[in-house]
């Protein structure tokens, strides 16, 4: 009897460490892919008639049937999202990446914390005012910013008109169908950023070009402050980026209404504080555009 319960006592224990071993295994390749995980695409949440946006015009169903002819690469994670590059490198897609307790099966993760734990619970409430403050950043940027955000589509809720996929492959070349009526998604024109890009453009002696860079950020911030909007997150060198021809918002999360910010002498003061890590740099780097840069915040 000793020697029977000593083999089951040994297996249990093999099981746990077995488990314990793939657990971590787990954990490890999950960090080594970026935290990815496509369940965080899905959330379990209902429809909000608040971020109701139309179905797809004719124009942005042409967009959608020829971007998605290819597939997309893992490019990033930001603090709400998942990136991804298309294969010819001019679009990005992100997706809302939904916190543990509002996507399908949240129980798996903290089962019972978010009902009884108090910390817990005022996660969720955080978590669930930052979801309604982004995606009402997102469907203002859709309505009243799309040149300025590079937007091309956005979708919010889950909806059944759109009938599309979309094949992403994650850093390990694993790849998963998306349906994209089933996620929050946001499909924008691939930007550089602003400091390679003036870093490129000085090494090049290309100073007119440095120049147009430089005038390009300043009208974007003031032509979104003329429209009432301002960017609660002002990262210069990861939140903004430039097209072929100007300077868009890279990151549309913490675009917000603003009403006094259309007032000249508030859009000036917004202007020089959002570009000042632009005017250090310019100070320490680009001596030469530091001049242009005053100029432009002076003719505003």
């Amino acid at each position: 009897m000793l020697q029977r319960w000593d083999g089951k006592v040994l297996f249990a224990a093999m099981v746990i460490l077995s488990i314990g071993a793939l657990a971590t295994v787990d954990r490890i390749y999950f960090k080594r892919n970026h935290s990815f995980s496509v369940r965080f695409l899905y959330s379990s949440l209902p429809s909000n008639p608040d971020w109701d946006l139309p179905p797809p015009t004719q124009q942005e169903e042409t967009i959608l049937d020829e971007v998605l002819k290819q597939k997309f690469h893992y490019l990033a994670k930001g603090c709400h999202t998942y990136a991804f590059l298309s294969e010819d490198g001019k679009y990005v897609i992100k997706f809302h990446r939904y916190a543990s307790h509002m996507r399908i099966f949240s129980w798996i993760n903290h089962p019972f914390s978010y009902h009884f734990k108090e910390r817990r619970k005022k996660i969720k409430e955080h978590n669930m005012r930052r979801l309604q403050a982004n995606m009402l950043s997102y469907r203002e940027a859709y309505q009243n910013l799309k040149r300025e955000s590079g937007l091309l589509f956005l979708h919010i809720n889950r909806s059944q008109n759109l009938h599309r996929t979309i094949t992403l492959i994650d850093t390990t070349r694993a790849e998963y169908k998306v349906s994209l009526d089933e996620v929050t998604f946001i499909l924008q024109h691939k930007a550089e950023l602003i400091f390679p890009t003036l870093e490129k453009l000085m090494r090049e002696k290309k100073l007119d070009e440095a120049k147009k860079v430089v005038s390009d950020l300043i009208h974007l911030m003031s032509a979104c402050c003329r429209k009432g909007y301002v960017d609660e997150d002002p990262a210069l060198h990861k939140n903004y980026g430039l097209l072929a021809d100007e300077a868009i918002h890279i990151d549309l999360g913490d675009l917000v209404k603003s009403e006094q910010i259309s007032l000249r002498e508030n859009t000036i003061s917004y202007v020089k504080q959002q570009t000042h890590s632009l005017c250090i740099y310019l100070q320490n780097q680009c001596p030469e555009l530091l001049s242009h840069y005053n100029q432009e915040i002076e003719a505003l």
